[in-house]
């Protein structure tokens, strides 16, 4: 009875999957890199009002389609079975994140002279897709205790893959607003750069994925469905992920 279920269910679960994996795609594909002049402006705009003024980057960090935002925590939220669940799932990335960019907030002054992160890009996106894989891998074949036969994320794996993203994408957006915002501060309170930062990217990513997660489970009616597609999206995405890693690596951006 549960092999003549599940094979009804897997061509929706594969369709919902591709859809959600094209649309993050798309997604991540599709969006300049607008944040450095845009937060250098608001930054310098708002003064000494600065601690509002990243915290307001930090939201529009989070709307921002990346590899470390949304588009991410999106996967791991429709494996939850309740909105609690999906908080918990996106504040244990957010939290990953937000650490590690407070830390290097704090240790600017040492790190100013790698500032050009760039050249890691495309090592970090390799490492985050083989990190997406091995999850998604452990979290479809893994043996480890279901919520009604249906498998949810690991937080522990969730919280590791943050630490992974934190130094993808707009990481160096922290480094150099440090660099702007220090001569106007004391040096002891550098570290809220990168905590600001990634507070105000968790409430956008919460809003957001909140949104989609009840929309989606609403509009397929079944719960399990939406948490296997989840699972399979995390796989394809960090397939991608490597892909893009080797691309950037073959054809860096000059």
């Amino acid at each position: 009875m549960q092999k003549i279920t599940f094979s009804r269910k897997s061509p929706r679960v594969w369709l919902l999957a591709g859809i959600i994996s094209v649309a993050i795609i798309i997604a991540i594909m599709s969006m300049p890199e607008v944040l450095e002049p845009l937060a250098k402006y608001i930054v310098k705009s708002m003064g000494s009002y600065w601690l509002i003024a990243v915290l307001i980057v930090g939201v529009i960090h989070g709307l921002k389609p990346d590899e470390h935002t949304w588009p991410i925590t999106v996967t791991y939220g429709l494996m939850q079975r309740n909105v609690r669940g999906v908080i918990t799932a996106v504040s244990v990335f957010a939290s990953a994140l937000t650490l590690v960019w407070t830390l290097m907030s704090a240790l600017v002054g040492e790190l100013m002279g790698l500032l050009n992160t760039s050249v890691l890009d495309p090592y970090v996106d390799i490492i985050v897709g083989i990190t997406m894989i091995g999850i998604a891998t452990y979290l479809v074949f893994g043996k480890h205790r279901d919520h009604h036969d249906v498998k949810t994320a690991d937080y522990r794996l969730i919280w590791i893959h943050g630490l992974a993203a934190a130094f993808g994408g707009d990481f160096f957006i922290v480094l150099i607003l440090t660099i702007v915002i220090v001569p106007m501060i004391t040096t002891g309170l550098s570290f809220l750069v990168g905590f600001m930062f990634g507070f105000g990217s968790w409430l956008a990513q919460t809003i957001i994925v909140l949104a989609i997660y009840k929309g989606v489970v609403k509009s397929v009616g079944d719960w399990s469905v939406v948490a296997e597609a989840g699972r399979i999206a995390l796989g394809i995405l960090g397939l991608f992920m490597i892909w893009l890693g080797v691309y950037s690596f073959l054809f860096p951006n000059d």
